[in-house]
């Protein structure tokens, strides 16, 4: 099979205390990549993402995708958000207009803790930044359209020995299964040194480098 370039793309470990929770969503059966999976909120890259640096780049679509995905806005409180939501699913409303609607820290509010990019030799492959944010316990997240089958607040050991998910999801949990408290996460994060992982396929296995 010849390579395939990895799409650009962002996802979000959102959570929230009492205890520490990770949300979770699961994939389509039907979907063309990782069906049946759980996996963290996010997507690929939009060309209306681009804000000039890749970082802040990806911390855009990372924010568009969590609010496409689960209605969660990092912003300051959205007018008629579910409206302008399922406008923005449709097509119908240019996510560049909803943040500059609304103030959004995302430097602050998104904090970047790894970088995964699919083994070569797959049909799909990704170049996927993760962000970590968290949210109040109160904070509302559901489904929309039929990308997605369920969403979950879990543990990330329940997580882990409980739901199917692909191996950088499986990495990124256990990366914060020992944490209890998500600002001693974040905290540990910050300026953290980043470095892009690309594992190898050998034998059918996925190894890390």
């Amino acid at each position: 099979m010849p390579d395939v370039p990895a799409v650009p793309a962002a996802s979000v470990i959102v959570l929230r205390d009492g205890p520490l929770e990770v949300l979770m969503l699961r994939r389509h059966g039907t979907a063309s990549f990782a069906p049946n999976a759980w996996v963290f909120p996010g997507g690929v890259v939009d060309a209306g993402d681009e804000r000039g640096s890749v970082l802040a780049t990806m911390r855009v679509a990372a924010a568009r995708e969590l609010f496409e995905e689960t209605g969660v806005w990092l912003g300051k409180p959205l007018a008629e958000a579910a409206e302008k939501r399922r406008a923005l699913l449709a097509g119908e409303l240019p996510f560049g207009e909803l943040f500059d609607e609304t103030t959004a820290a995302l430097d602050e509010q998104l904090v970047w803790t790894s970088h995964w990019i699919t083994p070569t030799g797959v049909p799909k492959r990704f170049d996927t930044y993760f962000f970590l944010t968290a949210v109040g316990r109160d904070t509302d997240a559901s489904l929309l359209g039929n990308e997605l089958l369920d969403l979950r607040w879990i543990t990330p050991a329940e997580a882990l020995g409980s739901l199917e998910m692909i191996f950088p999801t499986v990495k990124n949990l256990e990366a914060i299964r020992d944490y209890t408290s998500s600002r001693a996460l974040i905290e540990s994060r910050i300026g953290a040194d980043i470095r892009a992982i690309q594992p190898a396929i050998r034998d059918r296995r996925i190894e890390l480098p």
